[in-house]
C-alpha cells in the first residue's frame, strides 16, 4: 500500500473525469433524497418542531468534526476503504427513515451523514486535488464545484416529483439504492493501494485561512437552518419546494468554472476569493427583507451563485502554498468547516428563540460570509 504524506506526482486527466462522476451518483441520490429530510420530518405524520428537525443536521456536522479529529493522528488511511465505510453509512442514513420512528431516524441519519462526511471526502478531495497542477488547479476545483451546482438543479426536482407521486419513503429508499450502487463503481475505479496519513496543522494553514474554512461552514451551518425554513413559510408542497431548491444552486455552477479558469491563465486569486462575498451581502439583505416568494428566490438564487465562488478559491489557495502536504489541509479543511457549521447551526436555533422569524438569519449570514475574505 502506497502511503502518501507528502507532495505526489498528478493524476492523469481520465481520473480526474472519473472522481467527478463518481461524485456527480453519489451527490445525485443523498442531494435527491437528502433535501427532504428536514420537509419529511416536519410534515404530518411526523410532525416534528422544525427546532428539533434540525438536530439531524447538527447531529452530522458534529460528528464529522469530532471523526475528523480521529482520522487526523498521522496514521496512514486506505482511500477506498475509508470511502466505502463513509457511502454505507449515509445510506444506512437514507434507510434509516423507512424503519425507524421520526426521533430515531434523526439520531442515525445524522450520526450516518456526520460519518459519511469525513470518511468519504477526505480521501476523495486528496484524490482530486492531486488531479490539478498550479495551471489548471483552480479551474478543475471550481469544476468540482459545477459539479455540486449542476446535480443541485436535477437531483430536487427529482426528488420532488418520486415524493410526490411516491411519496418521502419511496424517494429515501431510492437514494440509499443509488449511494449503495455507486459503492460497485468506487471499488472498480480507486486503486485500493491509495492510503494518507491524515494530521490538523493549524501553524502552516494560518489563522486567517482557518477562519475563512470557519466562516465558509458557518454559512453552510446557517443556510441549512435558513433555507429551508424560509422555503416553509410560502410553499410545503413537495414538488414545488423540489423546484425552489434547484433554483438556489442553478447559476453557481457556471459562475464558478469560468471565474476559476480566468483565475488559472491570469495566475490570481485574491479578487476572486473577495468577490464572493461581497457580492453576498447584498444577497442576504434582500432575503432578510423579502415579502414573497418571488423575491425569494430571486434573493436566495442570488446567494447561492456569490456564495459559491470564494470557497473553491480558499482551498485552490491553500493548496497552491502547501503542495507538499495536501492530507494535512485536507483535514484541517474540514475539521474548519464540520466545527463552524456545528456552531453555526446552534447560533442559528439561537436566533430563531430570540427573533420567532427567519429573516434575521439571513443577516447573520452577510456578516459571516465575510470571514471567507481573511483566507491567506
Amino acid at each position: 500500500m502506497a502511503v502518501v504524506t507528502g507532495s505526489v506526482p498528478p493524476l492523469s486527466g481520465p481520473t480526474y473525469r472519473s472522481l467527478i462522476g463518481l461524485i456527480t451518483i453519489q451527490f445525485f441520490g443523498n442531494q435527491a433524497a437528502g433535501s427532504f429530510w428536514l420537509v419529511y420530518l416536519v410534515s404530518t405524520p411526523q410532525s416534528l418542531p422544525f427546532e428539533l428537525a434540525i438536530f439531524v443536521w447538527l447531529i452530522g456536522f458534529g460528528v464529522a468534526a469530532i471523526l475528523v479529529l480521529a482520522m487526523s493522528r498521522g496514521r496512514p488511511i486506505g482511500a477506498l476503504t475509508s470511502i466505502t465505510v463513509g457511502m454505507i453509512a449515509v445510506a444506512v442514513g437514507h434507510f434509516a427513515f423507512l424503519f425507524l420512528s421520526p426521533l430515531s431516524a434523526v439520531l442515525v441519519a445524522g450520526v450516518g451523514f456526520g460519518v459519511y462526511i469525513p470518511a468519504f471526502w477526505l480521501p476523495m478531495n486528496t484524490l482530486l486535488v492531486r488531479a490539478t497542477n498550479r495551471g489548471n488547479r483552480a479551474g478543475r476545483l471550481a469544476g468540482l464545484t459545477a459539479t455540486f451546482t449542476t446535480v443541485a438543479v436535477v437531483a430536487p426536482v427529482f426528488g420532488g416529483y418520486v415524493a410526490d407521486v411516491l411519496g418521502y419513503r419511496m424517494l429515501f429508499a431510492i437514494g440509499g439504492v443509488i449511494v449503495l450502487g455507486n459503492v460497485v463503481l468506487v471499488r472498480r475505479l480507486i486503486d485500493p493501494a491509495h492510503a494518507f496519513a491524515f494530521s490538523i496543522d493549524w501553524r502552516a494553514t494560518h489563522p486567517r485561512t482557518v477562519a475563512a474554512f470557519a466562516g465558509q461552514g458557518g454559512v453552510d451551518g446557517l443556510l441549512s437552518v435558513a433555507t429551508p425554513l424560509g422555503s416553509f413559510l410560502f410553499t410545503t408542497d413537495s414538488f414545488e419546494l423540489g423546484l425552489l431548491f434547484s433554483l438556489f444552486s442553478l447559476a453557481a455552477g457556471v459562475a464558478a468554472v469560468i471565474l476559476g479558469r480566468i483565475s488559472d491563465r491570469t495566475r490570481r486569486r485574491t479578487p476572486f476569493l473577495l468577490l464572493g462575498p461581497i457580492l453576498s451581502v447584498p444577497a442576504c439583505l434582500l432575503a432578510s427583507t423579502a415579502p414573497d416568494l418571488s423575491v425569494f428566490a430571486v434573493a436566495i438564487g442570488w446567494l447561492s451563485m456569490t456564495s459559491a465562488i470564494a470557497p473553491s478559491f480558499i482551498y485552490t489557495m491553500l493548496v497552491d502554498r502547501m503542495e507538499g502536504s495536501v492530507p494535512n489541509v485536507t483535514a484541517t479543511r474540514e475539521f474548519s468547516i464540520n466545527l463552524g457549521r456545528s456552531v453555526a447551526i446552534m447560533a442559528g436555533l439561537g436566533v430563531l428563540a430570540v427573533t420567532g422569524g427567519v429573516y434575521p438569519l439571513y443577516l447573520l449570514v452577510g456578516a459571516v460570509i465575510l470571514l471567507e475574505a481573511l483566507a491567506k
